[in-house]
């Protein structure tokens, strides 16, 4: 077996793989945090000056040995900060390692010495900064946005960026699995006798309570095809009254709906929220992982829930050192949990908002614990006043397998279920069911024949759902159930159910009136069919429903050409008829004719995906809505490093801007003086002008340009979800008045690497980095005009 010499001793660890390399970081840092960063990573090495510091920096990185050494010269803070990144390598809170490092009484060994951080800021001035930025200076810990709340600069706070760090995955996976946390140095006040964990305090409801709680809301927007949304992005009254009526088990619906969007489970499609795909997954998910999700999912819940966290000043800080310290906390009474709070927090978070006075933080954590993290099930409370006892799920403790029955099965078809014993096969199975009550340790649902057509319909079978019942119930299931589940399942392909009025269409008149003859009903117009009252439409008929979202019935491919895939409705067929000529293989259509701006929308809403570019293109000019195309002559001036040209004080008066990446507009008449220029610079232009595969990052971007701030931030969110660039085209931000008033200004093409999206107030924004030009920007979500996914 072949092995590296010297190397053979070393000890063997976990791989952590998490793409985060320090190196994409180096060219940030100015100097002198180079030099402290290298004194860490490589003492001994001459690294007085940038270049050298950046190389034994790298160098470092490569070197297991060095890397052993540095991790064995960690101080108590920094090995414990270092552990918790460990266990959650993809990002942990700030604001729960510093509540958790001072929970254990962990300080820095000596004063940390000020540095220049990311060459444009400071380290944060609060109290307890102190614990994460030395750590950010040396690179241990590195930020996953610039700028982050633990640094500070010109017009920042501590609700910009993101508070999550992480590591090296190199450094890390040096570090040793981490074992049990160092021990807490709080003096909590003693539980009231009678109360503890072990007797009768209350205990928190079983991870799969809340579960299941979620997967109802999810069934019943199923069931409704999703809920409409008004333009303002609120839900439609009527379409909410309708859900609430499927959901007699939830009267906190409107809650249950934001964690389910607060958890990627819910996505906006044409105005409405219906269930992603990975919703289908959720009855499988692992219970402490959903406890996990919940605690990070609270902390960006919407500020309704807490009446009183409007009147503090950073509620997201607080609620994330909150679910740290419920995280380790044994139980405790709501006087100690307040009083541990207010040690592992910098008073600068417990500070009153604008509009609060007071002490308003200790009134937010009564409201948070009786509030939201109760209905998360994430805490229990027992008794009453500062003596109130708080017993948290998120206390890690083994997981426990479900053991006993699940359920019992009730001769009037109700279930009494056990939540802590439900497996995810019994989950899917409870499917077939429809939700009564909720209680704190039970829940209670009911067998109905809609909910059974319902689960055959999605393919569960007979056979599995009887032998599912039976298998996990505590009693033999009552022979009544069986026999009538079998009979709804016997008729459930003799019957198809409608709710309002049902017409019936032939392909004929001859047809209609054939039928009529026979069946009776009223003829409506020349092949539809009013059915009389009490008749039942044949068996095995396409059923169209109108009561929601249209049928998406029509494909189109990249060449414009229509083709169905189903029954189209009535109003898809008259805009094929009105606006489309057939062709062999489906439709197109009429090239040039009018149309209102409302068929386009109907016709997309019927269309699978989305519009090709182009037929997009063709479709608004068609309505009106977008200008004709304009051809006129112009000079293209192209480099790969047209970036750097533009920017050059005597080239940039004689060019109009950045067309795309590599490609420069030159300004009408300024070409013999643009030659001149550059050839007084030795870059005299040869000529060679590259065009097709050789220049491909010329070519014009494929813009999207959407008309409202929810589809741009939606195709932002995309790019930073899939790590991808996007081309720009943006106006500035300018302020204008004695109040700074906002307004757009110069128009300009620019290739960024977006970083996130954050807001001011109510605005949002993007923060991106030059892909040509690594420089960070903030432009206004509103202001930008056109975005193309590179």
């Amino acid at each position: 077996m072949n092995s590296v010499a010297g190397k053979a001793d070393l000890p063997r660890y976990s791989q952590v793989q998490t793409g985060l390399r320090v190196e994409s970081m180096l060219e940030r840092m100015a100097a002198p945090q180079l030099i402290r960063m290298a004194a860490r990573y490589a003492p001994g090495d001459d690294a007085r000056q940038m270049q050298k510091a950046r190389q034994a920096i790298e160098k470092a990185l490569g070197n297991s040995r060095k890397l052993d050494a540095l991790v064995s010269g960690l101080t108590p803070l920094e090995r414990f900060l270092m552990d918790e990144v460990r266990r959650s390598p993809h990002g942990v809170d700030g604001w729960a390692l510093i509540a958790s490092a001072r929970a254990r009484g962990l300080k820095p060994a000596q004063k940390p010495a000020q540095v220049e951080l990311y060459r444009h800021f400071r380290p944060a001035s609060f109290e307890g900064a102190e614990l994460l930025w030395p750590l950010m200076a040396d690179g241990l810990l590195v930020p996953m946005t610039l700028p982050n709340p633990f640094m500070d600069g010109y017009g920042r706070n501590l609700e910009v960026g993101s508070p999550l760090l992480s590591a090296d995955e190199r450094l890390l996976s040096r570090l040793p699995e981490p074992t049990e946390r160092p021990p807490l140095r709080l003096t909590l006040p003693p539980v009231p006798e009678g109360r503890t964990a072990h007797q009768s305090a209350a205990q928190p409801p079983a991870p799969q309570l809340v579960l299941l709680k979620m997967l109802e809301v999810l069934r019943a927007l199923n069931r409704e095809g999703g809920l409409a949304l008004t333009k303002g992005g609120g839900y439609n009254r009527n379409a909410f009254k309708r859900l609430q009526k499927r959901l007699p088990a939830l009267p906190d619906a409107e809650f249950w709906i934001e964690v389910c969007q607060g958890g990627d489970l819910l996505e906006e499609h044409n105005d409405t929220l219906r269930p992603t795909p990975a919703s289908e997954q959720l009855a499988k998910s692992d219970p402490q992982d959903l406890l996990t999700g919940l605690g990070k999912l609270y902390v960006g819940l919407g500020g309704s829930h807490e009446s009183a966290g409007q009147m503090v000043a950073h509620l997201g800080p607080l609620r994330s050192s909150l679910i740290a310290l419920l995280g380790q906390l044994p139980p405790t009474t709501l006087a100690g949990l307040s009083t541990a709070l207010e040690t592992c927090t910098p008073d600068i978070l417990r500070l009153p908002s604008l509009r609060g006075q007071g002490v308003q933080w200790r009134v937010w954590l009564g409201e948070a614990l009786s509030g939201p993290l109760r209905q998360l099930g994430l805490v229990a409370l027992s008794g009453e006043g500062e003596q109130q006892v708080v017993t948290s799920a998120l206390l890690e403790r083994p997981a426990a397998a479900p053991s006993g029955p699940a359920w019992v099965v009730q001769p009037n078809f109700e279930l009494v279920v056990y939540p802590a014993q439900l497996s995810a096969e019994g989950m899917e199975l409870l499917a077939a069911a429809e939700a009564l009550r909720f209680d704190d340790h039970s829940a209670s649902y009911r067998l109905s024949r809609e909910s059974v057509y319902t689960a055959l319909e999605n393919g569960l079978s007979l056979e599995s759902l009887l032998a599912g019942l039976e298998k996990y119930s505590a009693a033999p299931l009552p022979s009544g159930v069986r026999s009538t589940l079998q009979g709804w399942a016997a008729r459930r392909e003799r019957l198809v159910l409608h709710s309002g009025v049902t017409l019936l269409e032939f392909p004929t008149l001859e047809a209609r009136d054939l039928y009529r003859q026979k069946s009776g009903g009223t003829a409506i117009g020349q092949t539809l069919l009013l059915p009389g009252a009490g008749q039942k439409p044949p068996v095995g008929l396409p059923v169209l429903k109108y009561d929601g979202p249209p049928r998406k019935a029509l494909r189109v491919n990249q060449g414009g050409l229509l083709s169905t895939d189903g029954e189209l409705d009535f109003l898809g067929r008259n805009l094929l008829s009105q606006h489309a000529h057939a062709v062999p293989g489906g439709y197109r259509l009429r090239v040039g004719q009018p149309l209102s701006a409302g068929a386009v929308r109907e016709l997309e809403a019927r269309v699978q995906g989305t519009l090709p570019p182009l037929l997009r293109l063709q479709l608004a000019r068609w309505s009106g809505t977008e200008p004709a195309p304009a051809l006129g002559h112009a000079t293209l001036l192209q480099h790969p490093q047209a970036a750097a040209l533009l920017e050059h004080p005597a080239l940039s008066g004689l060019l109009d801007g950045l067309l795309a990446p590599g490609l420069l507009l030159v300004r009408a008449g300024q070409q013999s003086a643009l030659e001149r220029e550059l050839t007084a610079l030795g870059l005299t232009p040869d000529g060679a002008f590259v065009a097709g595969k050789q220049a491909t990052s010329s070519a014009a971007p494929d813009y999207d340009f959407p008309e409202d701030t929810r589809r741009k931030r939606a195709l932002l969110e995309q790019a930073i979800a899939e790590r991808r660039q996007v081309q720009l085209m943006y106006q500035t931000e300018t302020y204008h008045g004695w109040y700074g008033e906002s307004r757009p200004g110069k128009t300009r093409q620019r290739l960024f690497t977006p970083k996130e999206i954050y807001k001011e107030g109510s605005t949002p924004y993007l923060l991106a980095e030059g892909v040509n030009d690594p420089e960070e920007e903030r432009i206004r979500v509103g202001y930008i005009l056109g975005i193309a996914l590179v």
